[in-house]
Order: structure tokens, then C-alpha cells, then sequence
């Protein structure tokens, strides 16, 4: 080969290397710029998670001592399961769980499908039923608070005025039960209301019309084009509320703090009780870590739910 042949090659492999490199830059570009971000949420979700494991597998009282003393594998886990009062929580925390994020949804969806419609001064009702979800649910469980009260709440002066007497509510277990889900139905419908009202104007017109021209009515037109059209949509709501009402605690504490008897006690005032009045690290890492298994079950029978509806 002469040295004119040679380099002819090697100027044709510099702009094929070239190309490869600003290729393999393009691609990687991405996950570069990614990078921070992950980093960060690894060090804000992963961290605490592995932390609560390693809690959980070691005897830690903070009364007793300020470092683990001894590994126990799955004792702590073994005690929180044969506590009686942790599968109260639980059945207290699943119901609360499915009334609340059923009646969010129903309303939040009604109201959706109102707003949608040209109706006069929906403006102000769209601000007006975004509005309760501003509010911190501390500032919101306060205010029910009183409004709750037994001798003074102005639940109870309305009840009065038709002749029905007052209700202690936050002392009796299914009336406090109550008062804290109507209290999260209130704060958090906003919610799905936002998600699926935003999902709804994005919706195309064609096959509502179509399925007008076929005959369909209303019910049929819900059914069958709005709500599979809003599946994603509704995944989405769904999915949000239901991590939240598991994790329920702000409005529990500052209503009923998990009284009368425990009626109201979640897995989350379990866990705070575990941790901060008694400091009892173990128990409160083993709670944790059942905690994210029952979000992340619900999470998944959600999914399953709504992905063999779409099969079906």
C-alpha cells in the first residue's frame, strides 16, 4: 500500500470517529443532564429507606442507648405483627383508606364533568372548588376542630336550629371516624377535581360525537368514551390520594390523636408514638417499612385493577 493510499484511509476514519463521538455525546447527553437529579432523589428516598431497614433489623432504643446494641433480624417485625394494636391501625387505616379515596373520587368527578360543561360563571365555581386544597392540612384540621366542638362547634349550632340535639363527634368512635374522613374528603377533592378536570378539556370532541350520532345517552357516553378516555387520568388521582390517606396524620393528630380507644388510630400515629414518645427506633423502622409495603400493594392492585378493566 502506498503512503498516498494510507492516507486517504486514515482521513476517512477521523470523520467516521468523529461522527461517533458526537453521537455517543448526543445520546449521552441526556442521562448527564438527569444525573443531578437522580443523585439527589436517590439520596432523599433511597437513604431514609435503607436506614429504616437497618433500624429494623437491630434492637435501638434511644432511651437506652444512642447507637443499635444488637442485631435481630426480623424480631421487630415479629412484634409489630403479633401486636394487636398495629392490625387495629391497619383496619382503621385500610377503611379510612377506601371511603376516603372512593368519595373523593365520585365527588371529584362529578364536579369535573359540571365544570366541564358551559355553564354560567364557571370560572368562579372552578376557583372556588380548587380552593380548599391551598390549604395546609394543619391550618384545615384546626379549623374543624372547632367547628366539631361538642358545645360551641357550628356543626352543632345548625343541627340545633332543626331540632336536633348537639353531637359530641369527636368523642364517640364511629362519629369521630367520621368527622376526620369528612374532613379529608373536604381538603382533598380538590385534588381530583384538578387532575381530572385538566384531563377532561384535553379530551378530542370526535369520538363523542361519533358516539352521539350512534344513539348513545349520556350514561352510555360516560361509560364507555369518558371514563376509559380518563383512564390515565384517573391512575394518576388515584394513585396520589391513595399514598396520602394511607399515610394519614395530620388531621387524625390535632382532631382525635387517635382516640376515643384507638377508633381512630392509623399506622402513622403508631409509628410516631414508636418513635417520639417512647423512641423506640426499631419498632418505628419496622412500621415504616410496612407502611411503604401496604402503599405499595394498594399502589399495585390499583394498577392491576385498572390495567384488566382496559384488557377487558
Amino acid at each position: 500500500m502506498s503512503l498516498a493510499q494510507s492516507a486517504a484511509i486514515a482521513g476517512d476514519a477521523a470523520p467516521a470517529a468523529t461522527g461517533r463521538a458526537a453521537a455517543w455525546r448526543r445520546s449521552a447527553l441526556p442521562y448527564l443532564l438527569a444525573a443531578p437529579a437522580l443523585l439527589l432523589l436517590a439520596v432523599a428516598v433511597l437513604y431514609p429507606v435503607l436506614f429504616n431497614v437497618f433500624a429494623s433489623l437491630h434492637a435501638w432504643n434511644l432511651l437506652e442507648d444512642d447507637a443499635p446494641r444488637a442485631f435481630v433480624g426480623a424480631g421487630a417485625f415479629a412484634a409489630v405483627l403479633a401486636d394487636p394494636q398495629f392490625w387495629t391501625a391497619l383496619r382503621v387505616t385500610l377503611l379510612f383508606t377506601v371511603c376516603a379515596v372512593a368519595l373523593e373520587f365520585t365527588i371529584g368527578l362529578t364536579l369535573a364533568l359540571v365544570a366541564n360543561e358551559a355553564i354560567p360563571g364557571r370560572r368562579l365555581i372552578r376557583t372556588l372548588l380548587v380552593a380548599p386544597i391551598m390549604a395546609t392540612p394543619l391550618v384545615v384540621a384546626l379549623v374543624f376542630r372547632l367547628m366539631w366542638h361538642g358545645e360551641f362547634g357550628i356543626i352543632n349550632h345548625a343541627l340545633g336550629q332543626v331540632g336536633i340535639g348537639p353531637v359530641v363527634w369527636l368523642a364517640g368512635p364511629w362519629t369521630a371516624f367520621v368527622a376526620i374522613l369528612t374532613v379529608e374528603v373536604w381538603h382533598n377533592t380538590s385534588f381530583v377535581f384538578l387532575v381530572l378536570l385538566g384531563a377532561l378539556q384535553m379530551l378530542p370532541a370526535e369520538p363523542f360525537e361519533a358516539a352521539k350520532v350512534d344513539g348513545a345517552n349520556l350514561r352510555q357516553r360516560l361509560w364507555h368514551v369518558t371514563l376509559p378516555l380518563l383512564k390515565p387520568a384517573i391512575l394518576v388521582a388515584l394513585l396520589f390520594r391513595i399514598v396520602f390517606a394511607v399515610r394519614l396524620f395530620d388531621e387524625v393528630w390535632v382532631l382525635t390523636r387517635g382516640g376515643p380507644n384507638g377508633a381512630t388510630e392509623t399506622i402513622s400515629i403508631l409509628l410516631y408514638r414508636a418513635a417520639f414518645e417512647v423512641f423506640d427506633v426499631s419498632r418505628a423502622g419496622a412500621l415504616s417499612i410496612l407502611l411503604l409495603a401496604i402503599t405499595a400493594g394498594l399502589a399495585w392492585l390499583l394498577i392491576r385493577f385498572l390495567y384488566h378493566r382496559g384488557e377487558s
